[in-house]
Order: structure tokens, then C-alpha cells, then sequence
């Protein structure tokens, strides 16, 4: 008899039990899937966007700009926030469950005993549901490294490496030329390549690989000048300037050589992002795809990144929330910039979780000297570090700078918010940050609850 049709509940239970395999580098097995369900991968040309940061800041803000010019576009980034649909959008609406089921129907079919991870079944699953809704392009998130991150699949026409930082070091190890080739890895022949600001100590690894693929590597300031500053009441704003081939592109598009830019994310980081982003945009347009100077303008200035410095205005009286998925040191350094120039003097109390497998202490250092108090808490499952131990290296890092820091811990992420929040007056701000597992709960369990302002 025929398997019926999937429900949304039917799949998320097969999500959930293939959960058990975790992650597991390799392409054979995606590969194997990918030509059993007819190589849906290759029915469209793909962006791919590899980096320790900034990957799908860059992804969110490039996939806007090619919808604002008329293309329909499949955008897949990972961890999800709030719930696993966020992760595959079509003309930038996240798919429904009654889609996503189908498309894990078919890969649960094909998969068979492959033993496919988790990441593999959701990225065979964005694949073939964007061949069946006739995208004409993708702008596709490498999940983790690069060379064996199953979205290499990817009929990609053009990649990024956005930057290199220490992460993941289970999988990449904590040398930053490894790391490098790792990510770098995604490069292909006579495929450009778009190296950001982020990859400036590994440059001449990038550059090597990319000869060595048969490809040309551009750094994004040479395609792109792009300054800018924080505006209120968020956000960014500012000039951007075609460079090099891309101006020599402008100009015979009849396009301008400069533009102004709105950016409705938050943090100087921000700047490297779209530049990044914008590079792209321009060797697009060295590929033939129509984009017009007003369509930046607008694609930049409509995206949506939730989680990203997002800040959530109270309609109680009481401190506001903003929301970081910063997870490493780098990050936090980057988010530390952001509060000193956008919060100034506003009073902080910092929430914090992180994964068993994170720098705890190099996340915290930059942030301790910022804020009066800290709450740790937690996330059920076995890769969360529990809250007393978070909270023991916050209260370890504070001595050791004489900081007179308030540390206490809270159970869940929730009640964590609630305790920071009366600690601080209207005022506040009350930082979440340190993992999508910490940010997702709270943007969907405690925002709701309060007047936000994304």
C-alpha cells in the first residue's frame, strides 16, 4: 500500500529520530541521496556562502537584494531560530510545514538506509522543494567548514568566504590555515570567488586554493568601498562605491558608481557583511543578471535577520531585550562594539548560555567589563553547558579583572530574562546572548510578550 501523504507531525517525528546521528562530516551519503531523488541541486545556479561569521547575514542581505530585482529566489541557512521552516525560504517566505513535509517525505523514501544526518535529510529536502518551486536562483549557508559540509552539492555559480575564525574545533581543529582550507574548499573551476574582510590572516591560502581550483578570488574591497555608521533609531546607513571590474560593470550598465545605503541590522560588523554581499551583487551583474542600483538600495534596506542585534522595545516600563546569536570570541568581541556604540551609557545586565563545546571564557572576556550583571542559564539537551558552571567561569573571569559583577544563575531561559530583567529599570537592556538555543526560545517565548521593534 502507499505510504500516505506526510503531515507537518509526521515529519518532524522523522526529523526527530534521525536526530541520534548528529553531525557527520562527509558527501558520499548526501550525494547518494541528492541523485536518488533525480539531482534536484542542479535544476538551478546557487551563491555559496562559507565563513565562521557573517555567512548568513551576508546570505540574508544578497538573497533581499536579488528579490528586490525581480528574481525569485531560494534562500537555506542554518541553526534555525524559532523552528525548522526559517531555514528554506522561497521569495523570501519561510516554506510551509505542508511543503517541508512533502519534501521530507521524498528524501525519507530515498534515504532508505543511508543513514542520513539530520543536515543532510533538511538539505536534500531545500533542494528538492526548491526545484519544485521553479526558483531561478539559490543563495545557499555552508552549515559547518566547507569541504565536507553536504550544501557543496550546490550547483554554485558563485562563492564566498566570508571569514575565518576559531570555531567548531572538534571538526575544523584551532589552526586558522586548516580552517581556511577547510572553507575554502567550496571553490570551483572558473567560479568566482569573493573573499571578505573577515579572511585578511589567511588571504594568501585563499588566493593559493583558488588558483589551484582554477578560479579567480576577489578580495570584496576591490569590488566594493563601503563606509557607513550606526543611525538611529536602528541600524546602519551610509555610501557605498563600485571598485575595480565592478565599476568598469556599472558603467556600462549605465548604473551609478556610488549609492547611499540603509541597513535596518545593527553593528559596525555589519559593514564587512554588506560589503561582502555587495561584491557579490556585483559579479552577478558580471554574470548577466539584471540588477539595478535601486533594487540594492532596496533589497539592503527591507532585510530581515532577526537574532542579529536585535533590539526589542518593552511595552511595560520595564528594560529591553536585545538579542545576539553571537557564540564565539570573535563574535562577542563584535557584539561588545556594538553595545558601547549603540546602548552607550544604558545600564546592562547580560543573559548568557552556551554550548558544551564553545569558548566560554573567550566569549565572556569581552563582554564582563560592559555590564552589572550577569544571569547563566541553560537549554534541555546534552549540548548545553549546564548554568552553575557558566556561572562559576563568569564569577572566575570578574575577580580575576576586579569586576564588581552581580552573578547569579536562573534554570531556563525564560525565568533567566525575567531575573535580569528586575535588576534593571526602564533604562535597561537586557543582552541575550551566546547561542541560537538560548536566542530562539526567547524571541518565541518571551518577545511575544512584549511591544518588539525588529
Amino acid at each position: 500500500m502507499k505510504d500516505p501523504t506526510w503531515d507537518p507531525e509526521r515529519a518532524r517525528t522523522w526529523l526527530e529520530s534521525i536526530a541520534w546521528r548528529g553531525i557527520y562530516l562527509g558527501l558520499e551519503r548526501v550525494e547518494a541521496l541528492a541523485a536518488r531523488l533525480g539531482n534536484p541541486e542542479r535544476a538551478f545556479p546557487a551563491v555559496l556562502i562559507s565563513g565562521t561569521n557573517g555567512k548568513g547575514s551576508v546570505a540574508a542581505i544578497l538573497e533581499s537584494i536579488l528579490r528586490a530585482a525581480g528574481v525569485r529566489t531560494g534562500r537555506y541557512t542554518s541553526p534555525h531560530l524559532c523552528d525548522w521552516t526559517e531555514r528554506i525560504t522561497v521569495a523570501g517566505e519561510p516554506v510551509a510545514w505542508t511543503d517541508l513535509a512533502r519534501a521530507l517525505q521524498a528524501v525519507a523514501l530515498a534515504a532508505e538506509e543511508l543513514e542520513a544526518t539530520p543536515f543532510e535529510a533538511l538539505t536534500a529536502a531545500a533542494m528538492w522543494h526548491f526545484r519544485t518551486a521553479g526558483i531561478e536562483w539559490g543563495v545557499i549557508e555552508v552549515g559547518l567548514g566547507g569541504r565536507l559540509d553536504a550544501t557543496r552539492l550546490c550547483r554554485a555559480e558563485l562563492t564566498a568566504v566570508t571569514s575565518i575564525e576559531r570555531d567548531h574545533v572538534a571538526e575544523l581543529g584551532e589552526d586558522p590555515d586548516r580552517i581556511a582550507r577547510e572553507k575554502g574548499a567550496i571553490m570551483r573551476r572558473d567560479v568566482p570567488a569573493v573573499f571578505g574582510a573577515g579572511t585578511s590572516g589567511v588571504r594568501a591560502i585563499l588566493e593559493e586554493q583558488a588558483a589551484d581550483a582554477g578560479t579567480t578570488g576577489f578580495g570584496a574591497e576591490e569590488l566594493v568601498g563601503v563606509q557607513g555608521c550606526p543611525v538611529a533609531p536602528w541600524g546602519m546607513a551610509g555610501e557605498a562605491c563600485w571598485e575595480g571590474p565592478a565599476a568598469v560593470r556599472a558603467r556600462a550598465l549605465a548604473e551609478p558608481g556610488e549609492f547611499d545605503w540603509r541597513l535596518p541590522l545593527a553593528g559596525f560588523h555589519m559593514l564587512s557583511n554588506l560589503r561582502t554581499a555587495l561584491a557579490l551583487t556585483a559579479l552577478l551583474r558580471e554574470q548577466g543578471l539584471v540588477i539595478p542600483t535601486a533594487a540594492i538600495e532596496t533589497g539592503v534596506a527591507e532585510v530581515s535577520w532577526p537574532g542579529r542585534m536585535q533590539l526589542v522595545h518593552s511595552s511595560d516600563s520595564g528594560p529591553d531585550l536585545l538579542l545576539d546569536v553571537a557564540h564565539n570570541p570573535a563574535a562577542a568581541h563584535a557584539l561588545a562594539r556594538g553595545i558601547e556604540v549603540t546602548l552607550g551609557s544604558r545600564p546592562l545586565w547580560l543573559v548568557i548560555a552556551m554550548a558544551a563545546d564553545k569558548d566560554l571564557a573567550g566569549f565572556l572576556e569581552p563582554l564582563l567589563g560592559r555590564v552589572r550583571g550577569v544571569v547563566a542559564t541553560t537549554w534541555p539537551g546534552e549540548r548545553s553547558r549546564p548554568a552553575s558552571e557558566v556561572a562559576q567561569t563568569a564569577r572566575r573571569l570578574a575577580d580575576a579583572a576586579d569586576l564588581n559583577l552581580a552573578v547569579v544563575d536562573a534554570p531556563d531561559p525564560r525565568s533567566a530574562v525575567a531575573v535580569a530583567r528586575q535588576k534593571l529599570g526602564s533604562r535597561g537592556v537586557v543582552v541575550v546572548t551566546g547561542s541560537h538555543l538560548l536566542v530562539g526560545p526567547v524571541l518565541k517565548d518571551v518577545v511575544p510578550a512584549l511591544q518588539h521593534d525588529v
